[in-house]
């Protein structure tokens, strides 16, 4: 039987940094995750790249990996990579996280471990927050 921890966001603002463990607040309900594999990482920093090469050749913003994105009062998530249009880039302080808002495109690269329900109730967080699109990579290869 698992335990679930609720969390204000005060209280989630007040936890400490533990190398090898990212924390997403879930409607209140605190989830753990452990560091990313060197092939969710490797996917990831490849979409990034990708996707920052067209912003900046096309003035659309920017990109940013493992940032944490309030979506609600009691919702903080991380996507894996994240689009921020200009306009809410002039909205935000840059220098404190998490963002208030949805970026404009979340990715997530999947894991096995992912839950399908869960990443549904993800990707309905994102747009409901305003997102306008949600990307969800599944990798079949090994390299």
């Amino acid at each position: 039987m698992s335990t679930t921890t609720r969390l204000s966001f005060d209280e989630f603002q007040k936890l400490p940094d533990q190398d090898g463990t990212r924390y997403e607040l879930d409607e209140g309900e605190l989830l753990m995750e452990p560091s990313p594999t060197f092939l969710h990482n490797r996917i990831r920093d490849r979409i990034a790249r990708r996707l920052y090469e067209f912003v900046e050749a096309h003035h659309l913003g920017e990109i940013i990996v493992e940032m944490d994105f309030r979506l609600a009062p009691d919702t903080v998530r991380s996507p894996d990579v994240a689009f921020v249009t200009p306009d809410h880039l002039r909205m935000i302080d840059i220098n404190r996280s998490p963002v208030e808002g949805a970026p404009a495109l979340a990715v997530e690269v999947i894991s096995p471990s992912n839950l399908a329900q869960d990443t549904a109730k993800k990707v309905d967080q994102y747009l409901s927050a305003g997102s306008s699109a949600v990307w969800l990579v599944y990798s079949r290869c090994v390299w």
